[in-house]
């Protein structure tokens, strides 16, 4: 699940070039932004590596779908948006996911392109990474937290 929180307006709203056979569309991860604009599954999170939120799918839906056929995705490319999601938007326990917590793209299979909180390292994380986003809310009873994209700063990880 994805809600994005924040009023938006279509100069947010981008569509990158894909490649539709190999590309995980699904709303709420995040892709790697390639040296040629366009968007593919993240391989390796290190500083310097530019991650954007993807916000639309490569669903059965007519209108998601006709972007996928013809080779894009639309992705969110502005700071301090609010956006809500459940698991499939972040990986590692809910209840160790702290308010303010600093949030980083995983490059980990289970987890790929999913959010992580760099303070409890799931999966043993150990790194330079590019935070991009801050925990608002962790609601633990419906599973789903808020946080707020920013600016990515460097953290390490260790």
């Amino acid at each position: 699940m994805l809600e994005i929180l924040t009023p938006m307006n279509k100069i947010e709203r981008v569509s990158r070039k894909i490649t539709p056979s190999s590309f995980t569309a699904e709303p709420g991860i995040w892709g790697e932004v390639q040296s040629d604009g366009s968007l593919a599954n993240v391989t390796v999170n290190t500083p310097g590596t530019i991650t954007k939120l993807v916000i639309t799918s490569a669903s059965s839906n007519v209108y998601e779908s006709h972007d996928v056929e013809v080779g894009r995705i639309t992705c969110m490319e502005s700071h301090g948006v609010r956006i809500k999601v459940d698991s499939e938007g972040f990986t590692g326990a809910i209840g160790n996911i702290t308010v303010g917590g600093k949030l980083a793209v995983s490059d980990k299979t289970d987890g790929l392109g999913k959010l992580f909180d760099t303070s409890v390292k799931p999966n043993s994380e150990a790194g330079d990474y590019e935070v991009v986003a801050r925990v608002e809310e962790v609601n633990t009873s419906s599973g789903y937290i808020i946080y707020r994209t920013l600016s990515p700063v460097v953290e390490t990880v260790s």
